[in-house]
């Protein structure tokens, strides 16, 4: 389990609830407040246990658990193998706090006025007269929070457990990306919705929420476009043919980088190819690495190159040459021809400018 960087605001946080002017920390705010936190800390914790642990029920790998202090994941390194797999693990999460609350519930709801009790938790914009002591109050947090958390994650909105739960039972009638282009576009309206309401209450949480909701269905829409683009096309369609480079003496790895600045100063590629005694292709150098570690000229291509790279030959389908350089985390591919000739290269900045995020330069 990881806790993200965050948790480092909410001791900050707690501490400035619970201060008044002229007054300073109220002790017993302070300890009201620590206690929401502890508890709020616990569902979300239990909340990606239940995804956990029913991962591993179905023997699909749960990698790690990230929590922040108002959510968290559960990182699954594999898709989940079957559409029941994937409703019983995404559906656990929400199930954990359905049982949290069923829990908390009889405490409160068998006192003397635990029904209203209970209606004040749950309406807290209602007009009920009771006075619940800081017991109730905690089994009133503990009911209302675990049924927000349910109820909220059972949204068919993605990245909710609710959107990835209707993604699984839409994937196999209408497709991969259809399903995930409905469960995006239920997301972005659901998100602005969701933020409209949060304004109209005037609730920073909710808004906090809202924009996380509809700005990862854009992301999640908008990368699903990228990738399908990419699936229409072949590396021939990036290439950069080696005969493009205007220096025609190639850079070797026994080079000292004075070289590698002059031939970066008469073209305008990101990366040059680098080559061993016997001109085979042993790496790359990037002109950012080269401008970072070397700005003095006084070194050696084989201190600043980076010896691992993807082949890839000019029909190969783009998305699936894509995966393989993010994978491997290279500058790009070699593009090899019939006889194994080396026909050009494609970069990582050649995909983006592919997909609208640049000009293309030569």
């Amino acid at each position: 389990m990881d806790l993200h960087w965050s948790f480092v605001l909410v001791v900050p946080g707690i501490l400035y609830l619970s201060y008044q002017p002229e007054v300073g920390i109220v002790r017993e705010a302070l300890t009201w407040y620590l206690s929401v936190g502890v508890l709020l800390f616990l569902f979300v914790l239990l909340h990606e246990l239940g995804h956990a642990l029913m991962a591993r029920a179905r023997d699909v790998t749960a990698e790690k658990i990230v929590l922040f202090p108002l959510g968290g994941g559960a990182f699954l390194p594999d898709p989940p193998k079957t559409v029941v797999d994937e409703l019983l693990i995404y559906g656990a999460g929400p199930g954990a706090n359905l049982l949290l609350a069923a829990i908390a519930l009889p405490f409160l709801y068998f006192q003397p006025d635990g029904d209203l009790l209970l209606r004040s938790f749950v309406d807290p914009f209602g007009n009920y007269v009771v006075q619940p002591d800081r017991m109730d109050q905690l089994l009133g947090v503990s009911v209302a929070v675990n049924l927000i958390l349910a109820i909220g994650n059972l949204l068919p909105a993605y990245p909710l457990d609710g959107g990835r739960m209707l993604r699984a039972l839409l994937r196999r009638p209408l497709g991969e990306r259809p399903a995930v282009v409905v469960v995006t576009l239920l997301g972005m309206l659901i998100g602005i919705s969701l933020l409209g309401l949060a304004w109209y209450l005037k609730d920073p949480l909710l808004a906090f929420g809202a924009l996380f909701i509809a700005g990862t269905s854009a992301v999640t829409y908008r990368s699903g476009w990228q990738r399908r683009r990419l699936s229409k096309k072949t590396v021939s369609a990036v290439v950069r043919a080696i005969d493009d480079l205007p220096i025609k003496s190639r850079l070797y790895a026994g080079d000292a980088t004075t070289k590698a600045h002059r031939i970066f100063s008469v073209t305008n590629w990101p990366v040059l190819p680098v080559y061993d005694g016997w001109n085979a292709l042993r790496g790359f150098v990037s002109r950012e690495t080269l401008e970072d570690e070397d700005p003095a000229t006084e070194g050696s291509v084989l201190d600043i190159a980076e010896f691992e790279f993807v082949t890839a030959a000019p029909g190969d389908n783009l998305l699936e040459v894509t995966e393989k350089i993010v994978a491997a985390n290279v500058y790009g591919a070699a593009v090899y021809g019939n006889r194994g000739r080396i026909l050009g290269f494609v970069f990582t900045e050649d995909i983006m400018e592919l997909l609208g995020k640049g000009n293309r330069r030569r």
